[in-house]
């Protein structure tokens, strides 16, 4: 992979096998090509509440579930990506594999993993995959094959106790940035929820929030304000 391929890493899909307390904790698989699609599910649940002989009824908000996701994406042998250089399709399969499903001795389950596409960034587990071989070699070894993953994000245990840790009205994080970051993993570092990444944008008058000048010092206000 050459040096400009390695630069647009940041914002290809990547899948980290991590601790429960969100620590890497494996190999990484990083997709060669953008996702094909990506869809997110919302869950809310509400109660239907009936009174005899009227029409009709008012729900009444129970809870909001975690959201899930699905990804399809590409894997490709040919090396049409790589610089010509050919990572056969069962090699990947075997590290998109490694990275989600293998069980983890210490964990005695899979890894729990962090899904980074872009801006999106979820704390979640793989809860399937199916993976579509699409084209073969004349040997009939498979070059191609389309990879359908679907995940359920959660919230570490200590996650609740932070958030309200991080209401505090006198808490605000500087974070200096380093190469290579961008703002919404910051973002998620600082909150565990990388969805306050444009508020913490506007906060620090950022034009670009993809292009981070290492040595800067970056504000993360308490999550109360904004």
């Amino acid at each position: 992979m050459d040096a400009t391929s390695a630069a647009k890493l940041p914002f290809n899909l990547k899948i980290i096998p991590v601790t429960e307390q969100g620590i890497p904790a494996g190999v990484p698989f990083l997709a060669q090509f953008n996702p094909e699609s990506f869809s997110v599910k919302e869950y809310v649940d509400w109660e239907n509440r009936s009174v005899p002989g009227t029409a009709g009824a008012n729900p009444v908000y129970k809870a909001t579930r975690a959201r899930s996701f699905t990804l399809e994406f590409i894997l490709d042998g040919t090396g049409v990506n790589t610089n010509g250089v050919k990572i056969p399709v069962t090699a990947q399969v075997l590290l998109f594999r490694e990275a989600t499903t293998k069980t983890v001795g210490t964990l005695h389950r899979p890894p729990y993993l962090i899904v980074q596409y872009g801006s999106f960034v979820s704390s979640c587990n793989l809860s399937s995959s199916d993976v579509s071989y699409t084209m073969f070699d004349m040997t009939g070894l498979p070059i191609r094959a389309k990879v359908t993953a679907s995940f359920d994000e959660r919230t570490p245990g200590a996650l609740g106790a932070l958030l309200s840790m991080l209401s505090s009205p006198d808490l605000t994080h500087i974070v200096e940035v380093q190469k290579g970051d961008i703002l919404p993993l910051l973002t998620y570092k600082v909150y565990q929820n990388q969805q306050y990444y444009l508020q913490v944008a506007k906060v620090n008058r950022l034009k670009n929030f993809r292009k981070l000048q290492p040595g800067t010092s970056l504000v993360f206000p308490r999550i109360a304000d904004h």
